[in-house]
């Protein structure tokens, strides 16, 4: 499955890709999946962008975050505004940790309803792309998140994170 290039915005390591992201979440109404190595800072632990997930979230069901990781330890060693937000919110943003992630899921991406995606190609690829309507990306990503979704376990060190 190769994304969409109608509509595709291409972002360098240099460019805003936090600002970009918390643009695509402005557009979030359901739900948003992010399945991300370890939640960089950079791109995650941004006030802005835990604004536009905290209103997904405090929408209420059936809206939710749901965030999976790969590594947990970078997350219990700082402060986080993303894992904050999970702590306060734990049923309305989950936070769960693979046990088991086969090697070709190596890109990180976060998918905002049934047609926005932001995705980085991989942790040493510096170019990463978003786009606001690729429906048929997003439905082959949202199948991939929510097989390893059911393979996670939720991390009982995350619940002492420092906030």
């Amino acid at each position: 499955m190769h994304p969409r290039t109608e509509g595709r915005i291409e972002l360098e390591a240099t460019e805003d890709q936090a600002g970009a992201l918390c643009e695509l979440l402005r557009g979030a109404r359901h739900v948003v999946r992010i399945f991300s190595d370890n939640l960089a800072p950079a791109l995650f632990d941004h006030e802005d962008l835990v604004r536009e997930l905290s209103r997904v979230a405090r929408q209420g069901p059936p809206c939710e975050v749901r965030v999976l990781i790969k590594d947990s330890q970078p997350l219990r060693q700082r402060t986080h505004r993303l894992a904050a937000l999970h702590q306060r919110l734990v049923s309305a943003v989950p936070l769960r940790k693979l046990v088991y992630c086969p090697e070709r899921y190596i890109a990180n991406y976060v998918l905002v309803d049934d047609a926005g995606v932001f995705f980085i190609p991989n942790e040493d690829d510096k170019i990463c792309f978003w786009n606001r309507d690729d429906r048929a990306f997003v439905k082959h990503l949202s199948e991939q998140f929510d097989e390893l979704w059911h393979k996670s376990t939720a991390d009982p060190e995350l619940r002492f994170m420092p906030m």
